[in-house]
């Protein structure tokens, strides 16, 4: 047979009932508050729109994390300090995965393109006043720009020849920037990183990417039935190089790095075959070359948590 519970202890349980649902209520309210905004995990800084997560309020925020104004703009000292901040970040990241520090499998997918040039205004010029040579080089050239596949690599891989530059570590400096973004979404933080145009071929060799000149020479060679370059009339210089990065915005770990490089070339084709009675007609145009890497920290080996 149950006790009877007397009605004071009863009216005292219900009060200690609802004022624990109460207290449950508010807790629960204000955590709900503070979880809308997105706190960074670093204090990096951007001059993009920063987007506080639930309320969808803008702010620019500086190099020492403070909120600032829509309509304020770094100094140049400003500026300078942003464009290193956010270069060491990248060296410091790469270098991790280069020298052995951390671990991944990293996939390879390259991309490469002839375009035209742009003047100082920014239009396009012409390849050249042959629209015969013009023609031919745009239905040609998805014959010449094939790329390769790249198989993953193992996740216990020596990554130092993996990642473009000549150097197993970074070096990359502001003095060689021309602009550098960050920008924090929900998960994730993307940088880019642009190089001075023109870029010293040094800082190409040393920082940026492996390719060389030879295979300019090498796409052409796949279409000498119909044209060929003359080499000792060819001038190349390096523009519209970037560097892009993606990582988690809790770890910091990069998970994509996609290298662009873009090189003017001016020289002087010979028409061969078909193409024999062009002559020799002068030509200008852009060619661009991607390598984008995909990094993926998870161990093959290591025990897959059961969900």
């Amino acid at each position: 047979m149950f006790k009877k519970i007397p009605v004071a202890v009863s009216l005292l349980l219900v009060f200690a009932m609802l004022f624990s649902f109460a207290s449950c209520s508010l807790t629960s309210t204000e955590e709900e508050t503070q979880t809308t905004i997105k706190k960074r995990t670093s204090d990096l800084p951007t001059e993009q729109l920063y987007v506080v997560a639930g309320d969808n309020q803008t702010y620019f925020i500086d190099a020492e994390g403070n909120t600032l104004s829509e309509t304020t703009t770094l100094d140049d000292a400003g500026v300078l300090a942003k464009n290193t901040r956010l270069v060491d970040y990248y060296n410091v990241n790469v270098n991790a995965l280069v020298d052995g520090t951390q671990k991944a499998i990293v996939s390879r997918r390259d991309g490469k393109s002839i375009g035209k040039q742009t003047d100082a205004e920014g239009n396009s010029v012409k390849m050249s006043e042959n629209e015969q040579v013009n023609a031919a080089i745009d239905s040609l050239k998805k014959y010449m720009l094939v790329t390769e596949d790249y198989p993953d690599t193992e996740y216990t891989s020596d990554l130092k020849d993996v990642f473009p530059g000549a150097e197993y570590v970074s070096t990359l400096t502001a003095a060689d920037i021309e602009s550098a973004t960050c920008v924090d979404g929900d998960t994730t933080r993307t940088i880019v990183l642009t190089l001075k145009s023109p870029v010293p071929k040094a800082v190409i060799d040393a920082n940026f990417d492996k390719e060389n000149i030879d295979d300019i020479y090498a796409e052409f060679e796949k279409a000498k039935d119909y044209m060929t370059i003359e080499k000792d009339k060819t001038k190349f210089e390096y523009v519209n190089c970037k560097i892009e990065i993606v990582a988690d915005l809790e770890t910091d770990n990069v998970l994509s790095l996609r290298y662009t490089k873009g090189v003017n070339v001016n020289t002087v084709i010979k028409g061969e075959g078909k193409l024999a009675s062009v002559g020799e007609v002068p030509v200008a145009f852009l060619y661009t070359y991607t390598v984008e890497y995909s990094i993926d920290r998870t161990d093959p080996e290591a025990p897959q948590e059961i969900k």
